[in-house]
């Protein structure tokens, strides 16, 4: 982590990047020093975002912050926020209101306005020139580094335009075993939209399969479990979207299989030819959230799909029609018909 921390200024966690583009330090009046790295102000902590343990050396500080990346599962599954005594400072990946509304001190980590996170982008390259010179070698080894996949990164690089998408689409074992645990479901509940194929016939039927499936459950669930059904379907939505564009000649979609083949391209050197496709946070209803800042930051175009969080507690055909509405808009944006 040492090396880490002089060469790319991780003090404060690998993903520091991400904290940097929300805005986060420029609010709190952090500065940089000689080497790039993040002064907090007297009297602020921040909580390293990437690791479980912690000293005590936060009680000496008056402002304490803490930073969830991975939304309202996350908040109700950390160990190491349990085990702060003090009053806390939340900033959060995931928008869910009904969830973040009675948790005291939490807010959003982006801002949803599109133009101000512009400005905000703007306003942090000029506070903080040496963070981001330090971040283009981070930039320039994460390119290297994604060589090993030399095919894809050639069709990345090198390929005509396309409509990418590189990232989490269908959740691990272990992840789908957590949603059952906790929504008390079994996986023949739902199979059917990872073992139907996705011809236009079947993605219809799967928007109004996982519908029918949510109303069921929102029914049975205890409001607690809400953050866990939230991400379940946000995950089932992205898993039905990218498996209908798999094949599309127009469209390139890789699947890191939750980080265990992760293609960064988000943080490398080119590919500004390709248009990236924005299917959301899979914790939330952000409109700007780390992969959304990355491509504003690299200046890509890019695509959006977006859910209202109200859609959740929809009925069975309201959300069925929603649904479809949505998924249809930006199947246009592609020029794919349904």
């Amino acid at each position: 982590m040492n090396m880490r921390k002089f060469l790319f200024s991780e003090e404060y966690g690998r993903n520091i990047i991400w904290v940097m583009l929300s805005g986060f330090f420029l609010k709190i009046g952090a500065k940089e020093n000689f080497l790039g790295q993040i002064i907090m102000p007297k009297d602020h902590f921040l909580f390293n975002i990437n690791e479980n343990e912690f000293n005590n050396n936060y009680l000496n500080h008056k402002h304490l912050h803490y930073i969830l990346l991975d939304g309202s599962v996350e908040f109700l599954e950390d160990e190491r926020l349990k085990k702060i005594k003090e009053k806390i400072n939340i900033y959060y990946v995931g928008k869910f209101d009904n969830f973040w509304k009675s948790v005291e001190n939490a807010q959003p980590l982006f801002d949803d306005n599109l133009d101000k996170n512009l400005k905000i982008l703007d306003l942090a390259k000029k506070k903080y020139p040496i963070f981001f010179k330090k971040y283009l070698l981070k930039k320039t080894l994460i390119t290297l580094n994604n060589l090993k996949k030399m095919k894809l990164s050639l069709n990345h690089f090198f390929g005509k335009k396309k409509y990418v998408y590189y990232g989490y689409i269908k959740p691990t074992k272990e992840h789908l075993i957590k949603f059952q645990n906790n929504l008390n479901i079994e996986y023949n509940q739902y199979r059917d939209i990872f073992e139907l194929n996705n011809d236009i016939k079947n993605i219809n039927y799967k928007i109004r399969y996982i519908c029918d499936l949510k109303y069921r459950l929102i029914q049975t669930i205890d409001k607690t479990s809400y953050p866990y059904l939230n991400e379940f379907f946000l995950f089932m939505i992205r898993y039905i979207i990218c498996s209908y564009l798999k094949n599309k000649e127009n469209c390139l979609i890789y699947d890191g299989e939750g980080g265990k083949l992760n293609f960064n391209s988000y943080e490398m050197f080119f590919g500004n030819q390709h248009t990236y496709l924005d299917l959301g946070s899979k914790v939330g209803f952000d409109k700007i959230y780390p992969r959304q800042a990355l491509l504003q930051f690299s200046n890509r175009n890019t695509v959006q799909f977006s859910l209202d969080e109200d859609f959740i507690f929809k009925n069975s055909e309201n959300c069925c029609d929603y649904m479809q509405k949505k998924i249809t808009e930006f199947l246009n944006k592609l020029n794919i018909k349904l």
